[in-house]
């Protein structure tokens, strides 16, 4: 009887941390991969700017090649070069 205790148990505690841990890395990922399906031919260097300039305090590339071509990042870039965007 101890046994199939301990066996219940040790197995709840397995399946309860591998939940927790899962979780946390979900959460992160789902918010980076928002950006993947905004701009789908971005190259990761593009999509992590746009994503740094979307969450405020995080470190984002002053220059427009380095945004997905129509982000709101990208807009701002092009402002502050004072150049013309494409039509």
């Amino acid at each position: 009887m101890r046994t199939l205790i301990v066996g219940l148990l040790s197995a709840g505690l397995v399946a309860v941390s591998a939940n927790t841990s899962d979780a946390a890395s979900k959460k992160y990922r789902r918010s980076y991969e928002s950006h993947a399906e905004k701009y789908p031919s971005a190259t990761p260097r593009q999509r992590q700017n746009a994503w740094a300039y979307d969450h405020p305090g995080h470190y984002y590339e002053m220059d427009s090649n380095a945004f997905p071509v129509g982000s709101s990042g990208w807009w701002e870039m092009k402002r502050l070069e004072g150049s013309d965007p494409p039509r």
